[in-house]
């Protein structure tokens, strides 16, 4: 249902990126990339294609909850984060596009300035649960309500009725379990992303979206749309120390047309292009830790 940035020019960048971090590690036998929410390990490929000599003696392993993938990499169906099979490695983990489709608690403020849990029915309906202050009546629902106010204030603080906040602790979560499959290398998260000047004064209603078929739809969870929520990514950071936290607009080079650009030629620039737009895809964050 997503259109998504993990394209030729993507994958010509993270070729790049996986030959450095074989490099720097002095080109062990065991290095290994693995692609978190790699659907059907298509972009894997693509970037395997591009590492010239050390692609065939690399373990290339696409993971996603689907059961077919293409040639030329070893899937892994699982739902993540949890156990994976030979894991730590020494080499690259990534996931584009990932960490903004795992799930987040919603909380929003009543009209008597009360934060409350958002609970939504399979039909779309959502109403107002438990206020956050009553821990038992949140646990029976699923929340966690002291790690979620903690989060709050370090990071969405609700102001006005009507304010709401998707609490990014799984996301957090998820960021410190990719780190933790690594003895040596890098891990590597791309994903839309926000911090939390934005989130005071621009995304006060939050940044919950679905799409069926590339349309924007109403974000109901009844399986039938791919759903997504921004990614706080500024608490990811901080939750692994030694995070970097960077922008795709800065971390893409810019693009050039030749005198005589073929028609070839202008559409990787125009694409170029649009992977490094502010107000789009080069909006997305690169989260980066390494070891």
């Amino acid at each position: 249902h997503f259109a998504t940035s993990a394209g030729d020019i993507l994958a010509a960048t993270m070729a790049e990126i996986v030959r450095s971090v074989n490099e720097r590690l002095g080109s062990p036998v065991d290095f290994t990339v693995i692609d978190v929410g790699a659907a059907d390990g298509a972009f894997l490929a693509s970037v395997r294609e591009r590492c010239g000599d050390i692609q065939d003696r690399t373990r290339w392993i696409a993971v996603d909850v689907r059961d077919s993938f293409v040639a030329g990499v070893e899937g892994i169906t699982a739902e993540m984060p949890g156990a994976l099979p030979g894991t730590p490695i020494r080499g690259v983990v990534m996931a584009h596009e990932w960490l903004d489709e795992l799930p987040v608690d919603v909380v929003e403020r009543d009209v008597d300035g009360v934060n409350r849990v958002v609970l939504v029915d399979e039909s779309g309906t959502e109403t107002h649960g438990p206020s956050l202050v009553d821990d038992a009546a949140c646990a029976a629902v699923g929340v966690d309500a002291p790690s979620v106010r903690a989060w709050l204030r370090a990071w969405w603080p609700l102001r006005e009725p009507g304010d709401r906040a998707e609490v990014g602790l799984a996301r957090d979560a998820a960021w410190a379990w990719m780190t933790g499959l690594l003895i040596e290398g890098l891990a590597l998260a791309v994903d839309y992303g926000h911090c939390r000047p934005e989130r005071v004064q621009a995304l006060r209603g939050g940044t919950l979206t679905a799409y069926r078929g590339g349309c924007v739809v109403a974000p109901v969870p009844d399986g039938t749309a791919g759903i997504t929520a921004h990614v706080a990514v500024d608490a990811c950071q901080a939750a692994v120390p030694r995070t970097t936290l960077t922008w795709q607009r800065d971390e893409l080079a810019s693009a050039t047309l030749p005198e005589r650009a073929s028609p070839a030629d202008v559409e990787r620039f125009f694409a170029a292009q649009r992977l490094r737009q502010s107000a789009g895809l080069g909006g997305f964050a690169w989260l980066r830790w390494e070891a």
